[in-house]
C-alpha cells in the first residue's frame, strides 16, 4: 500500500500484524487517546486503548475504535478512535489492528498516521473559504482545523435554510472540508446565514462530560453566505504564502450561473494550465517549478463561462527550493 493522494504528513505505520504502542501519563489528565488522522484507500485500522498489555483490559466502551457519544451523528459508527476520561497516571498501551471484509474475506490492512492526544478540551477551528459563490447550489468548502485529538470527518455538516448537508469530503493535512449542495437541497439566493457543525474525535469518546457545555469539543461557527448572478472563484490550496517544491497542487472551487467553460492558471502572466473539467465545482492543475525562480509569485486562476463573463482570483506564494 502507498499513502493517500498528495499525502504530506509524517511517515505511516504499517498495519496487518498488530502494532503495540505505549503512552506514559505522568501528570493528572481530563483525558488521552490516539487517533487514525490518514490511511489508506480500502482499509480499516482499529486502535485499541489498553490499561495493560492484557487486550482484555480495554478502557471501557471509549477505549474501542468506536464512537460512543449518542450525540453526535455518527454514533456506534467506527471512527478510527480510542480514548480515555479522567485516566490515572501510569502506563497506556494501544494495540493497533485491522480485520477483514465480512463479505468478501479481503483483508483491510493498510498504511495510517496515528496521532496521539492528552487533555484535548477545545472545539476544532472553522474558517468558511467560499463566502462568496454562484446563486444556484455550488460547492461550499470550510477550513476545519484541530490541534489536539483531530477532526472525526462524518462529524462535518453545514447547516441552512432549516437542512443539514453532510461533507462529501475531508483532507486532514490542509484541514478542507468539501460541502457540494445536492440539487435536492434549496437553492442559495442574496445573503443566507447558516452555521458549520465540527467535532473532534475527543467528542466521539466523551462519555463523561463535565462542565455546562453538553458539547466541549463541538465547534457551531455561524458563517453568512453571498450568492451572486455570476461566475465566481475562490483559491483552496495552496495557502496564501506558503512554501512550495518542486511541484505544487493548485486548487479553487469555481462556479456560475452559466455552464463553465474552462479555468486558466497563471504565474504572472506565463501559463500553468487549463483546465476545462471539474469535480463537483473544484478545478485543480499541477504546478512543476523545477525551471522557476524562488522566490514570491503571484498566481492567478481566470474562470470563464458559457457566456463569456470572467473571474479572476490571485494567490501569492513562495518558490522554496
Amino acid at each position: 500500500f502507498g499513502p493517500p493522494p498528495d499525502y504530506t504528513g509524517p511517515p505511516m505505520n504499517e498495519s496487518g500484524a498488530e502494532k503495540l504502542f505505549v503512552i506514559r501519563l505522568n501528570d493528572a489528565a481530563v483525558n488521552l487517546g490516539v487517533s487514525v488522522l490518514e490511511s489508506t484507500q480500502g482499509s480499516s485500522i482499529d486502535p485499541f486503548l489498553l490499561g495493560s498489555k492484557d487486550e482484555n483490559d480495554v478502557q471501557g466502551y471509549a477505549g474501542t475504535p468506536v464512537n460512543v457519544n449518542s450525540l453526535t451523528f455518527d454514533y456506534r459508527v467506527d471512527v478510527g478512535a480510542a480514548a480515555t476520561v479522567f485516566p490515572r497516571q501510569g502506563a497506556y498501551y494501544v494495540a493497533v489492528d485491522s480485520g477483514s471484509d465480512p463479505f468478501s474475506g479481503r483483508d483491510l490492512a493498510g498504511r495510517y498516521v496515528l496521532n496521539a492526544w492528552v487533555n484535548d478540551v477545545t472545539p476544532p477551528q472553522v474558517r468558511l473559504l467560499t463566502t462568496r459563490v454562484s446563486a444556484g447550489r455550488p460547492t461550499l468548502v470550510a477550513r476545519v482545523l484541530d490541534g489536539g485529538a483531530g477532526v472525526d470527518p462524518l462529524s462535518l455538516a453545514l447547516s441552512y435554510k432549516r437542512i443539514l448537508v453532510g461533507a462529501a469530503a475531508y483532507d486532514a493535512a490542509s484541514g478542507i472540508a468539501i460541502f457540494p449542495l445536492p440539487k435536492d437541497a434549496p437553492a442559495l439566493t442574496g445573503r443566507t446565514p447558516g452555521v458549520v457543525v465540527a467535532s473532534d474525535y475527543q467528542e466521539a469518546k466523551n462519555v463523561n462530560t463535565s462542565g455546562q457545555n453538553i458539547q466541549p469539543n463541538t465547534a457551531f461557527k455561524a458563517v453568512r453566505i453571498s450568492a451572486v448572478q455570476g461566475p465566481t472563484l475562490t483559491w483552496l490550496a495552496p495557502e496564501s504564502g506558503r512554501c512550495v517544491g518542486a511541484q505544487a497542487r493548485l486548487v479553487v472551487d469555481a462556479g456560475s450561473t452559466k455552464p463553465l467553460r474552462a479555468v486558466r492558471f497563471l504565474d504572472g502572466e506565463r501559463p500553468i494550465a487549463t483546465v476545462r473539467r471539474g469535480v463537483s465545482g473544484l478545478y485543480a492543475a499541477d504546478w512543476k517549478t523545477r525551471s522557476t525562480r524562488p522566490g514570491k509569485h503571484t498566481l492567478s486562476a481566470v474562470l470563464v463561462d458559457s457566456a463569456g463573463r470572467r473571474a479572476t482570483a490571485k494567490r501569492v506564494v513562495r518558490v522554496c527550493r
